[in-house]
Protein backbone atom coordinates (compact mmCIF):
# COMPACT_ATOMS: atom_id res chain seq x y z
CA UNK A 1 0.00 0.00 0.00
CA UNK A 2 1.22 3.49 -0.70
CA UNK A 3 0.05 4.80 2.44
CA UNK A 4 0.78 3.46 6.33
CA UNK A 5 -2.25 4.18 8.66
CA UNK A 6 -2.90 2.56 11.45
CA UNK A 7 -6.12 0.62 10.77
CA UNK A 8 -8.37 -2.54 11.44
CA UNK A 9 -7.77 -5.18 9.11
CA UNK A 10 -10.82 -7.49 8.90
CA UNK A 11 -11.12 -10.62 7.43
CA UNK A 12 -13.61 -13.06 6.13
CA UNK A 13 -13.80 -15.85 4.73
CA UNK A 14 -16.66 -16.74 1.94
CA UNK A 15 -15.88 -20.52 1.06
CA UNK A 16 -18.15 -21.89 -1.76
CA UNK A 17 -18.19 -25.39 -2.84
CA UNK A 18 -14.70 -26.14 -1.73
CA UNK A 19 -13.42 -29.03 0.77
CA UNK A 20 -11.44 -28.02 3.82
CA UNK A 21 -9.46 -31.13 3.95
CA UNK A 22 -7.44 -30.77 1.13
CA UNK A 23 -6.35 -27.35 -0.82
CA UNK A 24 -5.89 -27.37 -4.53
CA UNK A 25 -2.68 -25.87 -5.67
CA UNK A 26 -3.16 -22.28 -6.28
CA UNK A 27 -3.24 -20.20 -9.65
CA UNK A 28 -0.69 -16.76 -9.97
CA UNK A 29 -1.23 -13.90 -8.11
CA UNK A 30 -2.80 -11.33 -10.83
CA UNK A 31 -4.75 -8.10 -10.14
CA UNK A 32 -8.44 -8.00 -11.80
CA UNK A 33 -8.91 -4.00 -11.04
CA UNK A 34 -7.31 -1.59 -12.72
CA UNK A 35 -5.93 1.60 -11.89
CA UNK A 36 -6.84 1.18 -7.93
CA UNK A 37 -4.75 3.48 -6.30
CA UNK A 38 -5.62 6.33 -7.87
CA UNK A 39 -2.28 8.23 -8.22
CA UNK A 40 -3.01 10.35 -11.58
CA UNK A 41 -6.80 9.42 -12.42
CA UNK A 42 -10.12 8.10 -11.75
CA UNK A 43 -10.27 6.27 -15.02
CA UNK A 44 -11.66 3.56 -15.20
CA UNK A 45 -14.14 4.11 -12.33
CA UNK A 46 -17.78 4.88 -13.01
CA UNK A 47 -20.14 6.54 -10.62
CA UNK A 48 -24.15 6.97 -10.93
CA UNK A 49 -25.27 9.86 -12.04
CA UNK A 50 -25.88 11.37 -9.20
CA UNK A 51 -22.50 11.53 -7.72
CA UNK A 52 -19.46 13.98 -8.42
CA UNK A 53 -16.58 12.19 -7.84
CA UNK A 54 -12.34 13.53 -8.24
CA UNK A 55 -9.42 12.81 -7.22
CA UNK A 56 -8.33 14.38 -3.28
CA UNK A 57 -4.92 13.18 -1.87
CA UNK A 58 -4.41 10.18 -3.95
CA UNK A 59 -7.44 8.71 -3.55
CA UNK A 60 -10.70 8.50 -5.42
CA UNK A 61 -13.37 10.87 -3.47
CA UNK A 62 -17.51 10.97 -4.19
CA UNK A 63 -20.04 13.68 -2.90
CA UNK A 64 -22.73 12.01 -2.21
CA UNK A 65 -26.38 13.23 -1.87
CA UNK A 66 -28.58 13.04 0.50
CA UNK A 67 -31.98 11.84 0.33
CA UNK A 68 -31.70 8.33 -1.31
CA UNK A 69 -33.91 5.15 -0.63
CA UNK A 70 -31.62 2.16 -1.34
CA UNK A 71 -28.04 1.45 -1.24
CA UNK A 72 -27.64 1.27 -4.81
CA UNK A 73 -29.37 4.78 -5.70
CA UNK A 74 -25.49 6.42 -5.41
CA UNK A 75 -22.39 4.19 -6.31
CA UNK A 76 -19.00 4.22 -7.97
CA UNK A 77 -17.75 0.86 -9.62
CA UNK A 78 -15.57 -0.35 -12.14
CA UNK A 79 -16.94 -2.78 -14.80
CA UNK A 80 -15.84 -5.48 -17.10
CA UNK A 81 -13.69 -7.66 -14.32
CA UNK A 82 -12.79 -11.33 -15.22
CA UNK A 83 -13.62 -14.32 -12.39
CA UNK A 84 -12.93 -18.05 -13.02
CA UNK A 85 -15.31 -20.39 -10.98
CA UNK A 86 -14.01 -21.95 -8.27
CA UNK A 87 -10.43 -19.32 -7.97
CA UNK A 88 -10.16 -17.86 -4.62
CA UNK A 89 -9.75 -13.94 -4.41
CA UNK A 90 -9.04 -11.03 -2.01
CA UNK A 91 -11.21 -8.31 -2.26
CA UNK A 92 -9.79 -5.29 -0.27
CA UNK A 93 -10.00 -1.58 -0.34
CA UNK A 94 -9.26 1.57 2.03
CA UNK A 95 -12.02 3.54 3.03
CA UNK A 96 -13.25 6.37 5.22
CA UNK A 97 -16.43 8.61 5.22
CA UNK A 98 -17.31 12.09 6.55
CA UNK A 99 -19.27 12.78 8.58
CA UNK A 100 -18.61 9.14 10.34
CA UNK A 101 -20.43 6.09 10.76
CA UNK A 102 -21.59 6.03 7.20
CA UNK A 103 -22.27 2.34 5.41
CA UNK A 104 -20.65 1.37 2.12
CA UNK A 105 -22.27 -1.63 1.12
CA UNK A 106 -19.23 -3.35 -0.91
CA UNK A 107 -19.88 -6.03 -3.38
CA UNK A 108 -18.22 -7.95 -6.24
CA UNK A 109 -21.27 -9.31 -8.54
CA UNK A 110 -22.66 -9.18 -12.66
CA UNK A 111 -21.86 -5.81 -14.07
CA UNK A 112 -25.36 -6.52 -15.98
CA UNK A 113 -29.06 -7.63 -15.94
CA UNK A 114 -29.75 -9.49 -13.72
CA UNK A 115 -27.39 -8.19 -11.36
CA UNK A 116 -26.36 -10.95 -9.15
CA UNK A 117 -23.94 -10.19 -6.21
CA UNK A 118 -21.22 -12.92 -5.79
CA UNK A 119 -19.59 -11.58 -2.86
CA UNK A 120 -20.70 -8.31 -0.29
CA UNK A 121 -19.72 -6.67 2.96
CA UNK A 122 -21.19 -3.48 4.71
CA UNK A 123 -18.78 -1.76 6.63
CA UNK A 124 -19.55 1.03 9.07
CA UNK A 125 -16.66 3.66 8.08
CA UNK A 126 -14.83 5.95 9.77
CA UNK A 127 -13.92 9.56 9.57
CA UNK A 128 -10.45 7.98 10.06
CA UNK A 129 -10.50 5.78 7.86
CA UNK A 130 -9.85 1.82 7.72
CA UNK A 131 -8.39 -1.07 6.04
CA UNK A 132 -10.54 -3.62 4.61
CA UNK A 133 -9.48 -7.43 3.57
CA UNK A 134 -11.76 -10.70 2.48
CA UNK A 135 -11.73 -13.36 0.69
CA UNK A 136 -13.68 -15.52 -1.37
CA UNK A 137 -14.21 -18.07 -4.13
CA UNK A 138 -16.02 -17.28 -7.23
CA UNK A 139 -19.22 -19.03 -8.09
CA UNK A 140 -19.20 -18.34 -11.86
CA UNK A 141 -16.81 -18.26 -14.89
CA UNK A 142 -17.20 -13.91 -16.31
CA UNK A 143 -15.73 -11.65 -18.02
CA UNK A 144 -18.47 -9.49 -17.05
CA UNK A 145 -17.18 -8.81 -13.09
CA UNK A 146 -18.09 -5.81 -11.32
CA UNK A 147 -16.58 -4.17 -7.85
CA UNK A 148 -18.97 -1.57 -6.91
CA UNK A 149 -19.41 0.61 -3.76
CA UNK A 150 -23.33 0.98 -3.08
CA UNK A 151 -23.38 4.68 -1.40
CA UNK A 152 -26.84 5.25 -1.14
CA UNK A 153 -30.05 5.37 1.62
CA UNK A 154 -28.68 8.60 3.72
CA UNK A 155 -31.07 11.25 4.27
CA UNK A 156 -28.32 13.78 4.26
CA UNK A 157 -25.28 14.37 2.35
CA UNK A 158 -21.78 12.83 2.81
CA UNK A 159 -18.45 11.96 1.06
CA UNK A 160 -17.05 8.76 0.76
CA UNK A 161 -13.21 7.98 -0.02
CA UNK A 162 -11.44 5.10 -1.55
CA UNK A 163 -7.68 3.98 -2.23
CA UNK A 164 -5.68 0.82 -2.96
CA UNK A 165 -8.61 -1.38 -4.20
CA UNK A 166 -7.79 -4.34 -5.46
CA UNK A 167 -9.33 -7.75 -6.11
CA UNK A 168 -6.29 -10.21 -6.22
CA UNK A 169 -6.62 -13.23 -8.21
CA UNK A 170 -5.34 -16.85 -7.49
CA UNK A 171 -4.77 -15.88 -3.69
CA UNK A 172 -5.09 -18.99 -1.25
CA UNK A 173 -8.33 -19.72 0.53
CA UNK A 174 -8.04 -18.75 4.27
CA UNK A 175 -8.63 -21.98 6.55
CA UNK A 176 -11.92 -22.22 8.05
CA UNK A 177 -11.05 -21.72 12.44
CA UNK A 178 -14.54 -21.52 14.06
CA UNK A 179 -14.25 -19.85 17.21
CA UNK A 180 -16.66 -21.96 19.50
CA UNK A 181 -15.30 -19.57 22.17
CA UNK A 182 -14.29 -21.56 26.02
CA UNK A 183 -15.26 -24.69 26.58
CA UNK A 184 -18.09 -24.03 28.75
CA UNK A 185 -21.05 -24.01 27.17
CA UNK A 186 -23.99 -21.22 28.36
CA UNK A 187 -27.14 -19.51 27.02
CA UNK A 188 -25.99 -16.15 26.29
CA UNK A 189 -29.15 -14.01 25.79
CA UNK A 190 -30.12 -14.99 29.45
CA UNK A 191 -31.55 -17.26 31.70
CA UNK A 192 -35.12 -16.83 32.99
CA UNK A 193 -35.05 -16.23 36.88
CA UNK A 194 -37.66 -19.64 37.03
CA UNK A 195 -36.84 -21.21 34.39
CA UNK A 196 -34.47 -23.88 33.81
CA UNK A 197 -30.71 -23.54 33.72
CA UNK A 198 -28.33 -25.78 31.79
CA UNK A 199 -24.68 -25.48 30.41
CA UNK A 200 -22.41 -27.84 29.20
CA UNK A 201 -19.09 -28.65 29.33
CA UNK A 202 -16.67 -30.12 26.78
CA UNK A 203 -13.97 -32.42 28.45
CA UNK A 204 -12.10 -35.31 28.02
CA UNK A 205 -13.31 -36.29 31.97
CA UNK A 206 -15.30 -39.38 32.50
CA UNK A 207 -15.50 -38.55 35.99
CA UNK A 208 -18.02 -35.89 37.74
CA UNK A 209 -15.80 -32.62 38.08
CA UNK A 210 -16.44 -29.16 40.49
CA UNK A 211 -18.65 -25.76 38.61
CA UNK A 212 -19.11 -22.77 40.47
CA UNK A 213 -21.05 -19.79 39.22
CA UNK A 214 -19.76 -16.43 40.21
CA UNK A 215 -22.05 -13.02 39.96
CA UNK A 216 -20.14 -9.88 38.00
CA UNK A 217 -17.69 -8.84 40.82
CA UNK A 218 -16.10 -12.63 40.38
CA UNK A 219 -18.34 -13.96 43.96
CA UNK A 220 -19.02 -17.78 44.21
CA UNK A 221 -23.01 -17.38 44.37
CA UNK A 222 -23.41 -21.10 43.82
CA UNK A 223 -21.34 -24.51 43.03
CA UNK A 224 -22.46 -27.96 42.42
CA UNK A 225 -20.90 -30.67 40.40
CA UNK A 226 -21.39 -31.33 36.56
CA UNK A 227 -22.89 -34.68 35.02
CA UNK A 228 -20.95 -37.06 32.69
CA UNK A 229 -23.03 -37.71 29.48
CA UNK A 230 -20.86 -39.41 27.59
CA UNK A 231 -19.95 -38.72 23.63
CA UNK A 232 -22.65 -35.95 21.91
CA UNK A 233 -23.45 -37.83 18.66
CA UNK A 234 -23.91 -34.56 17.32
CA UNK A 235 -20.50 -32.79 17.47
CA UNK A 236 -18.94 -36.04 18.47
CA UNK A 237 -17.15 -34.61 21.71
CA UNK A 238 -17.15 -35.60 24.95
CA UNK A 239 -19.64 -33.83 27.59
CA UNK A 240 -20.72 -33.01 30.77
CA UNK A 241 -24.02 -31.20 31.49
CA UNK A 242 -24.09 -28.53 34.09
CA UNK A 243 -28.07 -27.90 36.20
CA UNK A 244 -27.76 -24.42 38.25
CA UNK A 245 -31.27 -24.05 37.97
CA UNK A 246 -31.40 -23.49 41.86
CA UNK A 247 -30.12 -20.17 41.70
CA UNK A 248 -32.90 -17.52 40.64
CA UNK A 249 -31.53 -14.53 41.47
CA UNK A 250 -31.10 -11.80 38.93
CA UNK A 251 -28.13 -10.24 37.45
CA UNK A 252 -25.74 -9.43 34.91
CA UNK A 253 -22.35 -10.86 33.77
CA UNK A 254 -22.49 -14.10 35.65
CA UNK A 255 -19.94 -16.53 34.37
CA UNK A 256 -19.76 -20.03 34.76
CA UNK A 257 -16.19 -22.25 35.80
CA UNK A 258 -15.52 -25.69 35.58
CA UNK A 259 -12.42 -28.00 34.66
CA UNK A 260 -10.39 -24.60 34.34
CA UNK A 261 -12.57 -22.86 31.95
CA UNK A 262 -14.50 -19.92 32.37
CA UNK A 263 -18.06 -19.52 30.15
CA UNK A 264 -18.71 -15.98 28.39
CA UNK A 265 -20.41 -13.42 30.62
CA UNK A 266 -24.23 -14.35 30.67
CA UNK A 267 -27.67 -12.58 32.23
CA UNK A 268 -30.50 -13.94 34.37
CA UNK A 269 -33.29 -12.23 34.50
CA UNK A 270 -36.31 -11.06 31.67
CA UNK A 271 -35.23 -8.37 29.91
CA UNK A 272 -33.33 -10.03 27.24
CA UNK A 273 -36.08 -11.53 25.71
CA UNK A 274 -38.83 -8.31 26.59
CA UNK A 275 -38.64 -7.21 22.72
CA UNK A 276 -38.63 -10.97 21.04
CA UNK A 277 -42.23 -11.03 19.52
CA UNK A 278 -41.87 -7.62 18.08
CA UNK A 279 -38.42 -8.75 16.52
CA UNK A 280 -39.93 -11.81 15.54
CA UNK A 281 -42.78 -10.29 14.08
CA UNK A 282 -39.89 -7.73 11.94
CA UNK A 283 -39.37 -10.42 10.22
CA UNK A 284 -42.37 -10.78 7.74
CA UNK A 285 -41.37 -7.26 6.08
CA UNK A 286 -38.10 -8.56 4.25
CA UNK A 287 -40.09 -11.19 3.29
CA UNK A 288 -42.90 -9.23 1.37
CA UNK A 289 -43.48 -10.00 -2.86
CA UNK A 290 -44.03 -6.99 -4.87
CA UNK A 291 -42.19 -4.38 -2.82
CA UNK A 292 -39.69 -2.73 -2.34
CA UNK A 293 -37.58 -3.60 0.97
CA UNK A 294 -36.37 0.06 2.71
CA UNK A 295 -32.80 -0.60 3.67
CA UNK A 296 -33.84 2.36 6.65
CA UNK A 297 -36.07 0.63 7.59
CA UNK A 298 -33.94 -3.16 7.88
CA UNK A 299 -30.58 -1.90 7.50
CA UNK A 300 -28.56 -4.31 5.28
CA UNK A 301 -31.98 -6.34 3.64
CA UNK A 302 -33.24 -4.12 1.55
CA UNK A 303 -33.49 -4.92 -2.36
CA UNK A 304 -35.75 -4.19 -5.18
CA UNK A 305 -38.91 -5.40 -5.54
CA UNK A 306 -39.49 -9.29 -6.62
CA UNK A 307 -41.46 -10.52 -9.00
CA UNK A 308 -43.27 -7.34 -10.67
CA UNK A 309 -42.65 -8.19 -14.24
CA UNK A 310 -39.21 -7.01 -14.29
CA UNK A 311 -36.64 -8.92 -15.73
CA UNK A 312 -35.55 -11.92 -15.37
CA UNK A 313 -38.65 -12.99 -13.97
CA UNK A 314 -42.48 -12.25 -15.29
CA UNK A 315 -43.73 -11.24 -12.31
CA UNK A 316 -46.60 -12.18 -10.49
CA UNK A 317 -49.55 -9.62 -12.35
CA UNK A 318 -50.65 -11.98 -14.71
CA UNK A 319 -50.36 -15.60 -14.05
CA UNK A 320 -52.06 -18.33 -16.04
CA UNK A 321 -54.08 -21.76 -14.41
CA UNK A 322 -52.34 -25.00 -15.26
CA UNK A 323 -53.23 -25.88 -18.89
CA UNK A 324 -56.28 -28.04 -19.12
CA UNK A 325 -57.52 -27.42 -16.03
CA UNK A 326 -58.66 -24.03 -16.46
CA UNK A 327 -58.50 -20.78 -18.84
CA UNK A 328 -57.88 -17.65 -16.64
CA UNK A 329 -55.56 -15.42 -15.57
CA UNK A 330 -54.94 -14.02 -12.44
CA UNK A 331 -53.15 -11.04 -10.70
CA UNK A 332 -51.52 -12.82 -7.57
CA UNK A 333 -48.89 -10.16 -7.01
CA UNK A 334 -48.28 -9.31 -3.42
CA UNK A 335 -47.93 -11.44 -0.02
CA UNK A 336 -44.68 -13.10 1.65
CA UNK A 337 -42.10 -15.04 0.47
CA UNK A 338 -42.51 -18.71 2.10
CA UNK A 339 -38.42 -19.47 2.16
CA UNK A 340 -35.27 -19.14 0.03
CA UNK A 341 -36.94 -20.43 -3.08
CA UNK A 342 -39.17 -17.36 -3.15
CA UNK A 343 -42.65 -19.54 -3.83
CA UNK A 344 -45.58 -18.31 -1.81
CA UNK A 345 -47.90 -20.56 -0.59
CA UNK A 346 -51.85 -20.18 0.26
CA UNK A 347 -51.99 -23.08 3.60
CA UNK A 348 -48.36 -21.99 4.74
CA UNK A 349 -49.41 -17.90 4.24
CA UNK A 350 -52.59 -19.18 5.79
CA UNK A 351 -50.72 -20.39 8.81
CA UNK A 352 -48.80 -17.60 9.68
CA UNK A 353 -51.98 -15.05 8.99
CA UNK A 354 -53.56 -17.30 11.69
CA UNK A 355 -50.53 -17.07 14.14
CA UNK A 356 -50.21 -13.33 13.86
CA UNK A 357 -53.41 -12.58 13.95
CA UNK A 358 -54.32 -14.91 17.23
CA UNK A 359 -50.84 -13.13 18.70
CA UNK A 360 -52.62 -9.58 18.34
CA UNK A 361 -55.70 -11.30 19.88
CA UNK A 362 -53.52 -12.97 22.65
CA UNK A 363 -52.44 -9.39 23.40
CA UNK A 364 -55.45 -7.43 23.53
CA UNK A 365 -57.23 -10.11 25.51
CA UNK A 366 -55.03 -12.52 27.34
CA UNK A 367 -54.60 -11.39 31.52
CA UNK A 368 -50.94 -11.50 30.43
CA UNK A 369 -51.31 -9.98 27.26
CA UNK A 370 -49.59 -6.55 26.24
CA UNK A 371 -51.84 -4.50 24.19
CA UNK A 372 -49.10 -1.92 23.30
CA UNK A 373 -46.80 -4.23 21.90
CA UNK A 374 -47.79 -4.25 18.44
CA UNK A 375 -49.51 -0.52 18.36
CA UNK A 376 -48.63 1.74 15.35
CA UNK A 377 -45.14 2.25 14.46
CA UNK A 378 -43.85 -0.92 16.44
CA UNK A 379 -42.43 -2.72 13.89
CA UNK A 380 -40.86 0.09 11.22
CA UNK A 381 -42.73 -0.81 8.70
CA UNK A 382 -43.76 1.29 5.14
CA UNK A 383 -47.46 1.59 7.19
CA UNK A 384 -46.23 2.51 10.61
CA UNK A 385 -47.95 6.24 11.15
CA UNK A 386 -51.38 5.50 9.91
CA UNK A 387 -53.39 4.88 13.08
CA UNK A 388 -53.52 0.87 12.26
CA UNK A 389 -51.64 -1.41 14.66
CA UNK A 390 -48.83 -2.44 12.84
CA UNK A 391 -49.48 -6.28 13.26
CA UNK A 392 -52.68 -6.07 11.24
CA UNK A 393 -50.92 -3.51 8.41
CA UNK A 394 -48.24 -6.77 8.17
CA UNK A 395 -51.34 -9.27 7.95
CA UNK A 396 -53.21 -7.28 5.32
CA UNK A 397 -50.40 -7.81 3.19
CA UNK A 398 -50.52 -11.80 2.31
CA UNK A 399 -54.51 -11.28 3.03
CA UNK A 400 -54.69 -9.13 0.23
CA UNK A 401 -52.29 -11.64 -1.82
CA UNK A 402 -55.19 -14.80 -0.27
CA UNK A 403 -58.12 -13.27 -1.23
CA UNK A 404 -56.57 -12.56 -4.91
CA UNK A 405 -55.66 -16.55 -5.09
Amino acid sequence: MKRRRTAALLSLTALIGTALTTVPAQADEVEQVRNGTFDTTTEPWWTSSNVTAGLSGGRLCADVPGGTANRWDAAVGQNDLTLVKGESYRFSFYADGTPADHTVRAIVGLSAAPYDTWFEVSPQLSVSGNSYSYTFTSPVDTTQAQVGFQLGGSAEPWRFCMDDVSLLGGVAPEPYEPDTGPRVRVNQVAYLPAGPKNATLVTDATQRLPWQLKNAEGAVVARGWTVPRGTDASSGQNVHSVDFGAYRTRGKGFTLVADGQTSRPFDIGTGAYDRLATDAAKFYYTQRSGLAIRDDLRPGYGRPAGHVGVAPNQGDTDVPCQPGVCDYRLDVSGGWYDAGDHGKYVVNGGISVWELLSTYERARHARTGEVERFRDGTLAIPESGNKVPDLLDEVRWELDFLLKM
